[in-house]
C-alpha cells in the first residue's frame, strides 16, 4: 500500500505549514502531492523554504507538485511567467522535488501522477469582453491605471477601480493559449494506467460556490479529458478555490476530487481527510 497526502495553496510564509508539517510526522507518507501555489506571491527564497521544510520533515518522502498562479508572479530577475517555470525547476531539482509543470508524468506505485499548473481560459464566466479578461476587472480600468492609481502608491484614495485580479498585474503570459497547451499535456502524458491528475486551477465549473466575473480566473472545462471511461483517472487533486469549493471531496462517476485547503486547518481534519491510501 503507498500513503499519499495532499496539500494545496500553502502560500509561504504559511500559517497551515505546522499542521501540514505535524500530519507528515504522524501518518509518515509515502509521498506529498501539492496542487500549487507554493508561494504568497512568487518569490523563489519561500519556496526553497517549503522545500527545506518538507524534506526536514520526512527525508523519505516524495514531494510531487504542481505551480500554482501566485508562483507565476514575477519579480525584477523574471523575463516572463513561462521562463520562471524553469527557474522553479532548477530550486526542484535541488531538493529533489518533483515539478509536474516540467516532467509531466511520475510513477507513483500503480498509478501515474500527471498534470501541471492548468490555468484559466475565462470560459468560466462567459459574457464580458476580451479587454475585461485581460485587465482582470469587468469595471473598464486598465490594468495600467490600477499599476499607477491602485497598486504602487501608499495610498489608494486615487483608485476608483472597487476589485481586479492580481494576475493582470504580476503575471506576463498569454492566458487562452498557455492553458490550451497545459490541457494538451495532460492529456497526452496519460497512458491508460491508473491515474491521479493534478492541476492548481479548477477543472469544473460546477465546482465553484459563488459566481462573479472573478470565476473567469477559476479554470478551464477538462470534462472532455475526465469522463473519458480511457483514461482510467481515479483522483483529481486541485486547489484555487480555497473555500470557494462546493465540497472539499467528492466523488462522480467514480473519479474522487480533492482540494484540500480546508483540511489544512486542523490537524485531525488533515489526517483523516487529505490521506490516500493506493
Amino acid at each position: 500500500m503507498t500513503r499519499i497526502l495532499v496539500a494545496t495553496d500553502i502560500h509561504m510564509p504559511s500559517p497551515y505549514l505546522a499542521t501540514m508539517l505535524e500530519g507528515i510526522k504522524q501518518v509518515k507518507p509515502d509521498a506529498l502531492i501539492i496542487s500549487g501555489d507554493l508561494s504568497v506571491d512568487g518569490k523563489l527564497g519561500d519556496i526553497e523554504k517549503l522545500f527545506i521544510k518538507l524534506k526536514k520533515a520526512n527525508q523519505k518522502m516524495r514531494v510531487i507538485t504542481v505551480l500554482g498562479n501566485h508562483d507565476l508572479w514575477i519579480h525584477e530577475r523574471d523575463i516572463d511567467s513561462i521562463s520562471k517555470i524553469e527557474r522553479i525547476n532548477k530550486l526542484s531539482e535541488k531538493y529533489n522535488v518533483e515539478l509536474l509543470d516540467t516532467i509531466n508524468r511520475v510513477e507513483l506505485g500503480d498509478y501515474d501522477v500527471v498534470g501541471n499548473v492548468g490555468w484559466y481560459d475565462y470560459s468560466f464566466a462567459p459574457g464580458y469582453t476580451d479587454f475585461d479578461y485581460e485587465n482582470c476587472n469587468p469595471y473598464g480600468f486598465s490594468k495600467e491605471y490600477i499599476k499607477s492609481n491602485c497598486i504602487y502608491l501608499n495610498t489608494t484614495r486615487g483608485c476608483s477601480c472597487p476589485s481586479w485580479h492580481n494576475d493582470c498585474i504580476y503575471t506576463k503570459l498569454e492566458s487562452r493559449s498557455f492553458a490550451k497547451i497545459n490541457k494538451e499535456k495532460i492529456e497526452g502524458n496519460m497512458r491508460g494506467r491508473r491515474t491521479i491528475i493534478v492541476t492548481h486551477h479548477a477543472p469544473l465549473k460546477d465546482f465553484m460556490k459563488e459566481h462573479s466575473f472573478f470565476n473567469a480566473y477559476d479554470g478551464q472545462d477538462l470534462s472532455n479529458i475526465i469522463f473519458n471511461s480511457n483514461k482510467k483517472i481515479v483522483y483529481y487533486i486541485y486547489g484555487h478555490l480555497h473555500e470557494n469549493s462546493v465540497a472539499p471531496k467528492m466523488t462522480i462517476n467514480g473519479i474522487t476530487f480533492i482540494n484540500a485547503y480546508t483540511f489544512q486547518f486542523k490537524l485531525k481534519d488533515y489526517i483523516q481527510n487529505a490521506l490516500l491510501n493506493l
